[in-house]
């Protein structure tokens, strides 16, 4: 009897898309009644089976799913060894591993990795790979790398942005070099590290630097990084990320494809707190979109879901109680229901420490325009949001002051921020490198 190897591409893919095994199954049927095919009775529990590797689906349903998925069926993990033998292809020559990609040529790999230039300034990489030949590889110090992954992520609080970006990324670009003399337990170790390293430099680009181009190329390295580690958590949370291009865009109700995907992996045994983050995340993207009962009701479910048991991820530093109270009082802000928006970033306010500077421009952004009817207390919140924005340059908080502002009207403490806030711009200007 064979081994059974679980179908890890497959189910990536599934989740991905956010989509549950019935949904696949009925996208499969529905292309097999184009094509005027007897329905075989496929079920939500075939693909569950094909997932675990209980099965291999036969070839009337391989066309199919490369159809639906939009992927070779080698990137499926759905040929058999003997089959995959017939592939001309080098990079396919481990696909039947569920995404192991051990013994593929390295500049396969690294492309496989980071989506054919996930990253800009990649492509000297691409030709070390390709004339590196069969030179042998030290095998990575993976503790060493993972210990300045964390590193990097405790200095966000405290550390300027520009040049903790340009370091995240310069790691981010060595952990990609890195992985491809790497195997085993140190590859799987690894890809969690870049991933995280991955993420931390989207982070930057998208909240800190406003450089969305970049942050998206980050985000795809991160999650291509997550799968190769099997980490759900942290796959939940880039997809997370990934939601605010949408939600800070003009189009926040396209969020909910990559939050729906997001909460597809929390299935996978992961910790509460990432659930109750992503619903969040939701509640932000419905508030901007207009849809605020949506909105209050995923604040609902992120209140329920941290209550639940479970361990934290070390890197989920970026939620907690307070945070959750921002969000809610966002919410209720959006709703118009000021004094129970009043109470929940009052109590962010009180939650937050000295690290959490970015933050508190954020929070008492809002509470200024909560009182927007009293511009004396309104301008008093507003000048310490620009406070906040002089000791810790945060250009999302500097948004939220700029759409604050106009509450203020002509008044006098109105022209007088309009001072302060110009002078923050130009202190700001002159973005990184890239």
């Amino acid at each position: 009897m064979s081994e059974r190897v679980p179908n890890r591409l497959l189910a990536w893919e599934r989740l991905q898309r956010g989509w549950s095994y019935e949904e696949v199954a009925e996208r499969v049927r529905a292309g097999m009644a184009r094509c005027g095919e007897t329905d075989t009775g496929l079920t939500a529990n075939t693909v569950r089976r094909w997932e675990t590797g209980e099965r291999r689906p036969d070839p009337r349903y391989r066309k199919h799913l490369v159809t639906v998925l939009g992927k070779p069926a080698s990137k499926l993990g759905l040929l058999a060894p003997d089959e995959l033998q017939l592939c001309p292809a080098p990079e396919v020559a481990k696909a039947s591993r569920g995404g192991d990609m051990t013994g593929v040529d390295r500049s396969t790999v690294l492309r496989r990795l980071v989506a054919a230039g996930a990253l800009p300034l990649l492509a000297p990489l691409f030709a070390l790979g390709a004339g590196s030949g069969g030179s042998t590889r030290k095998t990575p110090d993976t503790e060493t790398y993972t210990s300045i992954s964390r590193g990097h992520r405790q200095l966000y609080w405290t550390s300027p942005a520009r040049p903790l970006y340009e370091a995240a990324y310069a790691h981010t670009q060595l952990g990609i070099e890195l992985i491809r003399g790497a195997s085993g337990r140190d590859r799987t170790v690894l890809a969690s590290a870049l991933a995280e390293s991955a993420l931390l430099t989207a982070r930057l680009a998208l909240f800190d630097l406003q450089q969305y181009a970049v942050a998206e190329r980050c985000f795809d390295v991160a999650l291509s990084a997550t799968r190769e580690a099997g980490d759900h958590a942290l796959a939940a949370a880039v997809l997370g990320h990934m939601a605010f291009v949408p939600i800070f865009g003009a189009s926040p109700g396209d969020a909910r494809t990559l939050l729906s995907a997001a909460l597809q992996h929390t299935w996978h045994s992961v910790s509460p707190a990432v659930r109750s983050w992503l619903h969040c995340v939701a509640s932000e993207a419905e508030s901007r979109a207009g849809r605020v009962t949506a909105a209050r009701r995923e604040i609902d479910l992120a209140t329920s879901a941290l209550d639940g048991a479970g361990d934290t991820p070390e890197w989920l530093d970026f939620f907690n109680e307070t945070r959750l109270e921002s969000f809610a009082g966002y919410a209720a802000l959006a709703a118009a229901a000021s004094v129970e928006a009043d109470a929940h970033l009052r109590r962010a306010l009180a939650g937050l420490t000295d690290a959490d500077g970015k933050q508190r421009s954020v929070v008492l952004a809002d509470l200024a325009h909560v009182h927007a009817g009293d511009a004396e207390r309104a301008a008093g919140y507003l000048k310490q949001a620009v406070d906040a924005l002089a000791a810790d340059w945060y250009p999302t908080g500097y948004d939220r002051v700029r759409a604050v502002r106009p509450d203020l009207r002509d008044s006098r403490a109105g022209m007088e921020l309009d001072e302060r806030i110009g002078a923050l711009a130009a202190a700001s200007l002159g973005g990184p490198a890239f």
